[in-house]
């Protein structure tokens, strides 16, 4: 019977370089990657949302797909293969929070995902990775990855991108961070492609972590929970912004 994997999610703040370096980890290293919920998604859903409902409709539909995408990466890694995954399975509520911080949506819309997400992990649909590798970037960095990527973005998305994008980061390291020390780590992203795929494989087997458990994803959500209540008085009157009609996701890599 094979040896068991290890399931490693590579974050960061829009642009970072995540699809890249997932790209050419797994071509280098012989790892298996997953990709993100959205480019799964056949046909992939209309981005543009201009109200609450609308907004908890797409990340519903996002959870949903990555609660799938989840449970296929956790095979993998009990088959012995080490899994790689374009962002972790709790984007579309880290997302939403972000939303909530900036008062951009309203914690209605974040309670009610969360208790789609608790309700998951319950039943083992949904989980943490059992390492998430955050890549570290500067703004300038990601602002010529930006502007060197195929596609072109609207300039209000990509800002959008970066707000909520800081504080999604602050979620990830206090939310993975209490769950257990050693469920997160910092990669710089700022090598080349050759070089940080080194890095990050030496990051990765210099990192003993046993598969993560349910209790542990279970106590992310309530430490997002706590976060969205410290937020909550600071949303009373959102706003709710119409994304800009894209064929991208929302959170460009």
């Amino acid at each position: 019977m094979p040896s068991r994997g290890r399931l490693i999610a590579v974050e960061g703040i829009s642009a970072a370089g995540k699809s890249t370096l997932v790209s050419e980890a797994t071509s280098r290293l012989g790892w298996t990657s997953v990709r993100e919920a959205f480019d799964r998604l056949e046909p992939a859903p209309s981005l543009d949302f201009g109200s609450e409902r609308e907004l908890l409709q797409l990340e519903s539909m996002l959870l949903r797909e990555e609660s799938r995408r989840y449970r296929d990466a956790r095979e993998l890694a009990r088959k012995g293969r080490t899994v790689l995954t374009d962002t972790g399975f709790l984007g579309p509520l880290t997302y939403t929070l972000g939303l909530v911080a900036r008062g951009d949506a309203t914690p209605r819309t974040a309670r009610r995902l969360l208790e789609l997400a608790a309700s998951r992990v319950r039943r083992r649909a949904l989980g943490i990775p059992d390492l998430t590798v955050y890549l570290e970037t500067t703004r300038d960095e990601r602002s010529v990855r930006g502007h060197q990527g195929a596609v072109s973005h609207p300039a209000a998305l990509v800002r959008r991108h970066e707000r909520v994008g800081l504080v999604e980061r602050g979620f990830y390291f206090r939310a993975l961070g209490r769950a257990r020390p050693g469920r997160i780590a910092a990669l710089r992203g700022h090598a080349r492609p050759e070089l940080l795929v080194r890095h990050l494989e030496k990051l990765v087997r210099a990192t003993p972590v046993a598969p993560a458990t349910r209790r542990e994803a279970e106590a992310v959500l309530a430490d997002l929970g706590a976060l969205l209540a410290r937020y909550a008085p600071h949303a009373a009157a959102p706003t709710v912004k119409k994304a800009t009609r894209s064929r991208r996701p929302p959170r460009p890599r």
